[in-house]
């Protein structure tokens, strides 16, 4: 269940307006995911998979966009419409179609995502005559903001486990340097780990206040199926020109 809502953005992405994270760097952390409408980034990486034709193992290397399409403010609420989520590549031998996610962000700070599937009518969202509360559940829940140390973010009944299984989980974080991402801020940044442990597999991605998902790895503990994603480029939405 948690894994066909979940993947379950972001980085990514998704991902998710923040408005009131500390600044670190000027304009780029004044969100935490800079989700506005043309916003993208670029991805390169490797996904792994086994041939069964040919019996082995395989690998291709990929180069990969996700990108903000829509957005939609609500009182308390900020939705995003996102294309390419890197999970889109997870068993996709590297040839996988961007799907569309919603990434929602509430005023308590509370970041969710879901995959909208092919014939996800977003009309009466966009016309306010649907609402998203919906989608606002323990199992679509991505993060809190600020993702303090340990915190864990699932369904109450996996809340108790002490394996930190089923939830996604703040692993940690550290000051680092985006010198290999075009379009970053120069100054150092607040790195956060969030990690995704289940029996058959392991997701693990790294996120970035201003800029967003900046690498996603998913591991299948069996079978041969891997994605392994860093940025390379980050393309802020420009801001509209203002009146003299």
């Amino acid at each position: 269940m948690k894994r066909t809502l979940v993947l379950a953005l972001v980085c990514a992405l998704g991902t998710i307006a923040l408005a009131n994270v500390p600044q670190e760097s000027g304009s780029f952390a004044n969100r935490f995911f800079p989700l506005k409408a043309g916003t993208y980034w670029i991805y390169e990486g490797t996904v792994r998979w086994y041939d069964f034709e040919k019996d082995e193992p395989a690998t291709e290397k990929i180069s990969w966009r996700m990108s903000v399409d829509k957005v939609i403010q609500r009182k308390g609420l900020t939705a995003a419409v996102v294309t390419g989520f890197p999970a889109d590549l997870d068993w996709s031998g590297g040839a996988a179609e961007p799907k569309q996610w919603l990434f929602l962000e509430t005023n308590q700070h509370q970041v969710h995502y879901v995959n909208l599937g092919p014939n996800f009518d977003l009309t009466k969202y966009e016309k306010g005559e649907q609402g998203f509360e919906k989608f606002l559940v323990p199992d679509t829940m991505l993060l809190e903001w600020p993702p303090k140390p340990g915190a864990k973010f699932c369904a109450a009944e996996d809340q108790k486990r002490e394996d930190r299984m089923y939830c996604w989980f703040a692993a940690g974080q550290e000051k680092r340097k985006l010198d290999n991402v075009k379009g970053s801020p120069a100054e150092e940044q607040t790195v956060y780990e969030l990690k995704y442990m289940s029996n058959p597999d392991d997701i693990r991605m790294e996120l970035v206040a201003g800029v967003g998902l900046i690498s996603y790895q998913y591991h299948h503990h069996g079978t041969v199926a891997d994605t392994e994603l860093q940025l390379v480029e980050f393309h802020a939405a420009e801001e509209p020109a203002t009146k003299p």
